[in-house]
């Protein structure tokens, strides 16, 4: 799997990255006995190529991804990541004590530690650990099916990122905890087709 920084547009207050980058999202889950499990997963940009990835059965209609295709192509922007699930050591290799760039609190009531991670070295770092390691999409096939699409389409010839999916990546240990991404993590972090990636 080719992973990539991608920069993050914040939506209040209004802020662009100068570089791009990847982004660790720490889910942290209230449980009734009072544990607080937590779980980390790396958000980055993965190459559309479907070799390299395990595709979940085809869940999607044809109408349902060309609606999608027709939203990149207005948008020239994407997203919704999908959920990847890696048999790399994500989980020891996200261990971190730089505090969070942003915080909130899904619908769920689970709390999102997002952290960016600038340092080109560790993006260099987390390439080498999941580049061979096998993948599989867990959800968002859908999305996935709209991205190839829309990466082969006239609109997206001038655009660097659209040969790319805004991903979040789960260590296969951990993804009995890993919930679904709410819809607030798109809107927080935000993403450009636009923007140049390493």
């Amino acid at each position: 799997m080719e992973l990539r920084p991608f920069r993050a547009i914040h939506r209040e207050p209004p802020y662009k990255e100068r570089r791009p980058a990847l982004w660790i999202d720490r889910q942290a889950f209230s449980e009734s006995d009072g544990a607080t499990p937590v779980v980390s997963i790396l958000i980055g940009l993965v190459r559309l190529a479907e070799k390299e990835i395990l595709l979940a059965p085809d869940g999607a209609t044809a109408e349902a991804v060309a609606k999608r295709v027709g939203a990149l192509v207005s948008a020239k922007a994407d997203s919704e990541p999908c959920l990847l699930v890696t048999r790399a050591p994500l989980d020891a290799a996200l261990s971190t004590s730089r505090p969070a760039d942003d915080v909130f609190i899904d619908s769920s009531s689970v709390r999102h530690d997002l952290i960016r991670i600038p340092e080109y070295a560790r993006h260099v770092e987390l390439q080498g650990l999941v580049k061979n390691a096998e993948a599989e999409l867990a959800t968002g096939r859908e999305l996935w099916d709209a991205a190839r699409q829309f990466s082969t389409s006239p609109a997206a010839a001038k655009l660097p990122g659209a040969k790319f999916k805004l991903c979040a990546i789960v260590d296969e240990r951990s993804v009995g905890q890993a919930r679904r991404l709410p819809e607030a993590l798109a809107d927080i972090l935000g993403f450009s087709f636009a923007d140049a990636v390493y």
